[in-house]
């Protein structure tokens, strides 16, 4: 299966996404570290994951498929999360807290859209 017989692959999208929003987090987590209560070399394993698995994404494997679309998803209810708590709890008075807020929407947003074209790839693979 190539991807010209795979209408609905959006893999190539997919990897962009994936790519996109580890370089965020890679750039913004040292500014934000202290906001987050995970461990930093859990915050490195999981940029350096987005990067494997977008450069595993290809239309010829339903597992990896499978897997960047239950990753997009728990990446975006996690950024999500972290955006809404934001705007609920911390001051919009510090600029750190408003940012904290924008590049969480943003990640989430990017993982939101990913989980979208994930899920449209995973769904074409059964079809086709």
């Amino acid at each position: 299966m190539n991807t010209e017989s795979f209408s609905h692959y959006y893999g190539d999208s997919v990897r962009t996404l994936f790519v996109l929003g580890g370089l965020i987090m890679v750039v913004a987590y040292p500014f934000f570290s202290s906001f987050i209560s995970l461990p930093i070399p859990l915050s490195i394993i999981g940029a350096i994951a987005l990067a494997v698995f977008a450069g595993l994404m290809n239309p010829k494997q339903k597992w990896i498929m499978v897997f960047n679309t239950i990753i997009s998803i728990a990446a975006f209810m996690v950024f999500e999360y972290y955006a809404i708590y934001a705007y609920l709890h911390l001051s919009p008075t510090e600029g750190v807290h408003v940012a904290f807020f924008w590049v969480n929407q943003v990640l989430s947003l990017i993982f939101f859209f990913a989980s979208y074209l994930s899920t449209k790839t995973l769904r074409g693979s059964f079809l086709s």
